[in-house]
């Protein structure tokens, strides 16, 4: 294992060791280059890797996000499509049916995440996916609370380990620069799903087949993709750069290559309980997670933006296609986010502060606009929708300030978890007392889910900016390595040491003094 560092700058004396660790512990990294010696790709080589990165990893993930919220949404979609009438549900019910999602996803969130270490990524995503699929078509014969109760609960510890996945495969692929860009795009895949949601609520409502309700041919269509998509995650997408097919053999390691500036591996299948222990001490993981928790206690509005709109006066086809505007102005605020993000370096928390301004004037209008004023009053919902900004920058910027694979794992198995507790919490805030104003709601959403996670957005880019002007003193003294010792032991017991790059040894950000926290 790597050896101990000071982590404070009060120490005048700082020793820094070589790190050493046997081969059974390496990155996969290490693996790849003990079978191919390659250079560093050139400028042309990075940007062909890139470009097929972007081709086979980048489109399956904008699909898999968007079919995830299409799949998420399919309660709230159901609200208008008869479900609260065909299983005798109150406000109360459907409250809890939103809630025990959640319970589920955080029950499941930190098995699925040791099970993503210890698998293939890809293989237990896709097994995951058709989970989730068939789960969905089970919501059919379902005619009262209780049963959909069950399922639902059944549905979040399916998509526990979706999000995790997506996030470990973007960070094996590709720079964090690029991943900052890229989370927003896929997160405005995701976040546009409304537009498909209200297109295809408002396509089954046209369609009469007796007893078998609209609400039933939306989980139909939906579960069925999800499936169908499964299959093919699972034949066509690759658990890390080293098994890519779309890659050659050389391309593999050059693609790992092309990545050194993250100064983290790609993936070890190994569970290493010193880095979970460190993830947990960790300041900044906290930090994280209280972003997570504090932003989610908004996210209720997802199964009640129908219900909302529609007791502003509008009729159910109104609704439906009203609906659509939400997930436009969230496609053109996340796409602007990833262009001003491809444009600057170290701008994750000013756009962040920045997206959390619309959702407080947001909950300023639905508190002090007339209920007459019901085109004021939607406004103030489609404006709500920059939100989705500072999720998608945080989410993976927690994941970029992790190294080590059971580290960074660790990382965002809990700020998941600080997303389940929000989403657990969220749906209750929308309580039939409240109705139809919500007055007390917006009040809640408006200082814990918009004001307090700007200031711990904040808190965060200080945080990270002080210790790396830290590291940077330090590598100014020359007291950074950026190589380590694999020890390799043969079957006679022989030992035998090789000087390999840091890179592939698996280490922490806290380990490797060489990484620097994005900001």
């Amino acid at each position: 294992m790597a050896s101990k560092i000071p982590e404070q700058t009060s120490s005048t004396e700082v020793l820094v060791e070589t790190p050493k660790l046997p081969d059974k512990f390496a990155d996969e990294s290490y693996k790849l280059f003990s079978q191919v010696k390659v250079q560093p790709p050139t400028a042309e080589e990075a940007e062909r890797i890139r470009k097929k990165n972007v081709q086979w990893i980048l489109s399956f993930l904008c699909v898999g996000y968007h079919l995830m919220y299409v799949d998420k949404q399919t309660l709230g979609s159901s609200s208008i499509l008869g479900i609260l009438e065909d299983a005798n549900l109150n406000s109360d019910q459907y409250n809890w049916l939103s809630s025990i999602f959640y319970f589920g996803y955080l029950v499941a969130e930190w098995p699925q995440n040791l099970a993503l270490q210890r698998f293939p990524v890809a293989k237990w995503l896709a097994g995951n996916l058709v989970v989730w699929g068939s789960i969905l078509l089970l919501h059919i014969p379902c005619n009262s609370f209780a049963s959909l109760f069950v399922v639902r609960f059944f549905l979040g510890l399916a998509e526990a380990c979706i999000v995790p996945a997506f996030l470990l495969t973007l960070s094996m692929f590709f720079t964090y620069d690029e991943q900052a860009v890229l989370m927003p795009i896929m997160w405005a895949a995701g976040n546009s799903s409304p537009i498909t949601s209200g297109l295809l609520s408002y396509g089954v409502l046209w369609i009469d087949t007796g007893s078998f309700s609209s609400w039933k041919w939306f989980m139909v269509i939906t579960g069925g993709l999800t499936i169908i998509y499964g299959v093919l995650v699972w034949f066509f997408f690759p658990d890390n750069p080293v098994s890519a097919h779309f890659l050659t053999l050389e391309e593999r390691a050059q693609a790992i290559l092309r990545i050194a500036s993250n100064h983290s591996g790609i993936e070890q299948k190994r569970f290493k309980r010193y880095q979970l222990i460190e993830a947990l001490k960790d300041p900044k993981t906290w930090l994280f997670f209280l972003h997570a928790w504090s932003q989610e206690m908004a996210n209720g509005l997802t199964n009640q933006y129908s219900l909302i709109i529609k007791s502003f006066g509008f009729t159910t086809l109104q609704t439906t296609l009203l609906g659509c505007i939400t997930g436009l102005t969230s496609l053109v605020s996340l796409v602007t986010a990833a262009l001003v993000l491809a444009k600057t370096r170290n701008s994750r928390a000013w756009i962040s502060v920045a997206a959390y301004i619309p959702p407080i004037i947001s909950c300023i209008l639905l508190i002090t606009l007339p209920w007459s004023n019901r085109w004021g009053l939607l406004t103030a919902i489609w404006i709500r929708s920059t939100g989705g900004i500072p999720y998608s920058v945080v989410m993976i910027w927690a994941a970029n300030c992790s190294a080590g694979h059971t580290k960074k794992t660790a990382v965002i198995a809990l700020y998941h978890v600080g997303y389940g507790l929000g989403n657990i919490l969220s749906p209750q805030l929308f309580q039939e007392q409240y109705k139809p104003r919500y007055i007390v709601t917006w009040w809640v959403i408006l200082w814990i889910a918009c004001v307090l996670p700007s200031f711990v957005v904040l808190y965060l880019r200080w945080y990270l900016a002080k210790e790396n002007k830290r590291r940077e003193l330090l590598a100014q003294r020359g007291l950074v390595r950026e190589v380590g010792v694999i020890e390799h032991v043969s079957e006679s017991g022989e030992r035998r040491e090789e000087v390999v790059d840091a890179r592939q040894l698996d280490l922490t950000d806290r380990e490797n003094l060489a990484f620097r926290y994005v900001l």
